[in-house]
């Protein structure tokens, strides 16, 4: 910035010579002074040779700003969505993180590259030029800067109305870009209602309001721009007339009179500018604004400065009254709940939808923290722990699994970047995914489509599994990982899940008789609430919720009750 601006001054002071020199030109060749003229065009000639170097510098420099403040702002905006909690997300529409990510950071980086830079130089300008006209032409420019004033009020009166209206453009854009992006994410559900024409009236609406409020701030700038064009064109007609009269008169010479008009030209070029640059100006604003909205969220999930590593142990798990809410104004969706499962066994979470079970399993890797109470895993609480050794401990399978658009064997490592091949195999093998991996076109190698769409939903969990399994974790939660597979396939992944789940913690959420068969226990969840907790006999004898449950859906493997 400061070697941009360096060259910017040394471009405007070049640029301010040239127009002396013109005028010392004229009067050279009107007294007839062939030696003067010649040293004033050579001279001229020289100026002008540096002040195309000094711009080519300038230029460049700019761009490479403009473009370095874009990738290290893109890079702090990713990173900090990156560490922000899943509470975040809950809030914010990724559409919207998308057209802060992009659109915004496009008007901030244009600004901070250029409008700056342009800022400075106009400045410069300003002020070399009015030294050199009132040492010219005392008269001649106070009368040419008797509109600055004037054009000062009309623009500060334009960044006062548009900069609310350029903030709540940026909003709608942001809305273009969710709309959008909701469309073509969701496309399938979309074409499987015949919903494509609601979805573009829906899109249509959002490009409407986004165009309805661009317009309102078109309409000032259409008002105010040439406002601050006109101001200084007639201050500019005045000097034409008063300076012609002087000049007549013997005042100024014929050749000060164009140095005069050549630095009046200069001086209308900022004059104008000044719109210009206010818009940007504003844009820019407005858009830091979203985007710092961003990098000044604090995540709700933060590891503490003294936190410790996780102790060894064999993943026992105790929920010690523990209460939830998503948020402040919003109910309780874990109340009072008090549970041990002990190292190494099974835990089935059962009860109707939205009763909390999806809820309570992401309290152990801490994805939310709890409202109060406490969750402990091997005697600490996972408050205390490294955040990156607390979910390395806590295998997660959900029931609609995320695969990215990678080969399958990082898709199998992503939690372990450095595993061998042996291991991404045995993985798959354990999670009897390695026979259809193998019928790919590339094996392990084969690249599958966005979300991992190009696979089905089987096989999809499947590799959610291995990828669970390679880790090695301590404890395992699983919401009904089975799912979205067939009666074969189920039990094939049953028979491996027996096999992962010996020696480690396991907790799954409960939607068929098949997943009951692998619990040592049965916790019952009514509206947050632990109502009944025991063995299958035991349960099936007391319990009117659990026998309801088991009775309405639970007898029949095939039969999934609903979601968490």
């Amino acid at each position: 910035m400061i070697i941009t601006a360096l060259a910017a001054a040394g471009l405007m002071a070049c640029t301010v010579t040239l127009p002396y020199l013109t005028g010392r030109v004229i009067d050279d060749v009107k007294a007839g002074d062939r030696g003067s003229l010649s040293s004033i065009v050579t001279i001229f000639v020289v100026v002008i040779v540096i002040r195309a170097g000094l711009a080519v510098l300038r230029r460049f420099l700019a761009g490479r700003l403009s473009l370095a403040v874009e990738y290290d702002m893109r890079d702090v905006v990713f990173t900090r969505v990156q560490r922000l909690s899943f509470s975040y997300f809950d809030r914010m529409p990724v559409g919207q993180l998308m057209s802060r990510a992009t659109s915004d950071l496009q008007a901030v980086r244009f600004f901070l590259g250029y409008g700056l830079i342009f800022i400075f130089m106009n400045v410069f300008s300003l002020i070399l030029v009015t030294a050199i006209m009132l040492r010219t032409n005392f008269s001649l420019a106070l009368l040419a800067l008797l509109t600055g004033p004037a054009l000062i009020l009309v623009a500060w009166r334009y960044s006062k109305r548009s900069n609310p209206i350029l903030i709540d453009v940026q909003q709608k854009v942001g809305e273009v870009t969710q709309s959008a992006e909701e469309s073509i994410a969701g496309i399938r559900v979309v074409k499987a209602f015949g919903r494509e024409d609601a979805r573009t009236g829906t899109f249509s609406g959002s490009a409407r309001r986004a165009f309805d409020r661009s317009m309102d701030a078109a309409r000032l700038e259409s008002f105010y721009q040439p406002l601050m064009s006109f101001l200084p064109a007639v201050g500019f007609t005045v000097i034409l007339l008063y300076g012609g009269f002087q000049t007549i008169d013997g005042v100024m010479t014929l050749g000060e009179f164009v140095a005069f008009y050549g630095y009046l030209l200069l001086l209308i070029g900022p004059f104008r500018s000044v719109g210009w640059l206010l818009g940007s100006a504003q844009r820019a604003v407005a858009s830091g604004v979203r985007i710092f909205e961003v990098i000044d969220a604090v995540p709700d999930v933060q590891e503490r400065d003294d936190a410790r590593s996780l102790p060894a142990g064999d993943g026992e798990i105790r929920f010690e009254g523990v209460r939830f809410s998503y948020g402040d104004d919003l109910p309780e969706v874990i109340a009072g709940f008090d549970l041990v499962v002990p190292a190494g066994q099974t835990l089935a979470l059962i009860g109707p939808t939205a009763s909390g079970k999806t809820t309570l399993t992401e309290l152990i890797p801490r994805y939310y923290d709890v409202t109060d109470g406490r969750v402990v895993i091997d005697g600490t609480d996972v408050r205390d722990v490294k955040l990156d050794e607390l979910r390395s401990a806590v295998g997660v399978v959900s029931q609609e699994p995320f695969l990215f658009s990678t080969t399958v064997r990082e898709n199998i490592s992503y939690g372990r970047p450095d595993a061998a091949d042996d291991e991404v195999r045995e993985a798959a093998v354990r999670a009897r995914a390695d026979g259809f991996i193998e019928s790919l076109p590339q094996g392990y190698d084969t690249v599958i489509g966005e979300r991992g769409f190009t696979l089905s939903g089987g096989q999809r969990q499947r590799i959610a599994i291995a990828r669970a399994i390679i880790t090695n974790p301590r404890i395992l939660v699983l919401d009904e990982a089975t799912a979205s597979v067939d009666a074969s396939t189920e039990r094939e992944i049953q028979d491996a899940l027996r096999q992962v789940m010996q020696g480690r913690t396991t907790v799954v959420i409960a939607h068929r008789l098949s997943t009951l068969r692998l619990a040592d226990q049965l916790a019952v969840i009514e509206a947050g609430h632990l109502v009944a907790h025991g063995t299958h006999d035991e349960l099936y004898e007391t319990n009117e919720i659990y026998r309801e449950i088991h009775d309405g859906g639970l007898a029949r493997p095939d039969l999934v009750l609903g979601e968490s």
